[in-house]
């Protein structure tokens, strides 16, 4: 299942589904040490919080910013920005939408704070580059996702979050294609499996950031 908009990019794109080449920019988010939690706390309020989650960044992403959450992948989702026609911007929407996503978990922190419960953390990657995008999957089930070298790097990136202790970075390719507003920060070149070479990576300068205030809509149901 798709959202309504993304279903006609993409059948307007590639009316047969049967496959194309595409630069876009793929952004993979996970949240940290979500399984422990797991282990700790009843079924029940695991789903209800995983849901409260994903719904927040699902409309971030979809309806603020262009993307289409492609995967949920148990707590966490891989997000595609420049499906369709006309999203030349792509790289752009996917770290405007990284941000944003930083800030909704603050403001989800604080109500689950107010519920006596431990805060959330999350890592994102991103990277900018060709992928195929089309419907794979058997007669009986399609899935329309995107696969190949760059959505592989941009879940490696969004792995070394871990190892770098930042929320949220990108590769070489996502800084090229963003607009002079986006200053970042570089940092030392890592290897990722798959890669012959240490990537370069890349941060949002740090800057000091008024959060909008806390919605007072959140609830675990």
């Amino acid at each position: 299942h798709v959202g309504e908009q993304a279903a006609i990019q993409i059948l307007q794109r590639d009316p047969s589904l049967g496959g194309i080449e595409q630069e876009m920019t793929v952004l993979f988010a996970d949240l940290r040490n979500f399984t422990r939690r797991c282990s700790t706390q009843p079924p029940q309020q695991i789903v209800a919080l995983l849901n409260l989650f994903l719904t927040e960044m699902v409309e971030i992403v979809e309806q603020k910013h262009h993307g289409m959450v492609n995967k949920f992948l148990g707590d966490g989702f891989m997000a595609l920005f420049g499906i369709g026609e006309g999203n030349i911007h792509h790289a752009a929407h996917a770290v405007a939408a990284a941000q944003e996503m930083l800030i909704s978990l603050e403001k989800i922190n604080h109500y689950l704070k107010t519920q006596e419960q431990h805060p959330l953390a999350m890592g994102i990657g991103i990277h900018t580059g060709i992928a195929v995008v089309g419907s794979i999957g058997s007669v009986r089930r399609l899935e329309y996702t995107a696969i190949g070298d760059t959505v592989n790097i941009a879940a490696r990136v969004e792995s070394l979050t871990k190892e770098v202790g930042e929320p949220l970075l990108f590769t070489e390719a996502t800084r090229r294609s963003l607009p002079p507003s986006f200053v970042t920060d570089a940092l030392p070149p890592h290897p990722v499996k798959g890669q012959p070479q240490p990537i370069p990576i890349f941060r949002i300068k740090p800057t000091s950031m008024t959060l909008p205030q806390t919605r007072s809509d959140l609830t675990l149901k």
